[in-house]
């Protein structure tokens, strides 16, 4: 049998294994993303029930109205699949609900993590300026096609965030947010507080600010519709932290870059 310090150290081993170096974008994108139009009309609903930034106990008579449920992975990687790949023509007739949803899903079949296409071999979304535009406008077609939520608890990238989190390792992450937004490039990140559940998300970094204390980031959070979330690492501590919520109460969380690879 493995001491619990073995299987750390092999877990440890593990994910050293299978996350790649990180590697920086092979080149700029010709413009950074933007809030709201590149971000999709509809959310992700919760699971269970918040108030305060905390779950709350006892009947819940509005679960049964939500349905589009466990999709921030899927809202973040396809927005960026989106940014990356897709081109928006609103002088363009629409497509019909079978043309659309086939360009959508040719969209979303690419891996996040490809570099992105130049305008010339985009997908073209024809009928709508953006991405919030047509997702406003078929937003049906969208859910059932970007992706389903199932499927993210089978990513291999998962099970590094059982392993302690190192300040080193968070300052590296921020140094590489950093530089991915000089290049105007988004990064999807999971902020977690595991083992406890008081945070448990994906959000995906698009802007940012710095000072001489701290990093400040505006986020897409995949939980709202209507507007950014603000997530700000310190350099002192070499922590991040994020804003209160209606699910989370703010504070500290642990973050990792995630669909930077196959791996990841």
């Amino acid at each position: 049998m493995f001491a619990r310090s073995q299987v750390a150290v092999i877990l440890l081993a593990l994910a050293t294994l299978a996350a790649p170096a990180y590697e920086p974008p092979p080149m700029a994108a010709s413009r950074p993303m933007e809030y709201p139009q590149d971000t999709y009309a509809f959310k992700n609903e919760t699971v269970w029930n918040y108030g305060g930034g905390a779950v709350q106990s006892g009947p819940d008579t509005t679960k049964k109205q939500r349905q589009y449920t466990r999709r921030c992975f899927v809202l973040c990687r396809s927005t960026l699949q989106f940014f990356k790949f897709a081109k928006f023509d609103p002088s363009l007739r629409p497509l019909g609900d079978a043309a659309m949803s086939d360009r959508i899903r040719q969209v979303c079949a690419r891996s996040v993590w490809l570099p992105l296409l130049p305008d010339k071999d985009r997908i073209v979304i024809p009928g709508y300026a953006n991405l919030r535009e047509a997702s406003a406008a078929r937003a049906d077609l969208f859910r059932a096609n970007i992706g389903n939520g199932w499927s993210i608890y089978f990513r291999p990238g998962n099970f590094p965030i059982t392993l302690p989190v190192d300040r080193s390792t968070e300052a590296r992450v921020n140094e590489e947010i950093n530089h991915d937004l000089r290049m105007n490039y988004p990064t999807i990140i999971w902020a977690y507080r595991f083992p406890s559940l008081k945070l448990n998300h994906v959000l995906l970094i698009y802007a940012g600010t710095h000072d001489a204390k701290a990093y400040h980031y505006l986020v897409y959070d995949p939980n709202y519709s209507d507007r950014s979330g603000h997530l700000t690492y310190d350099i002192a501590t070499r922590s991040f932290s994020y804003q209160p919520t209606y699910y989370f109460k703010g504070g500290y969380t642990n973050v990792r870059a995630i669909y930077r690879g196959p791996f990841q």
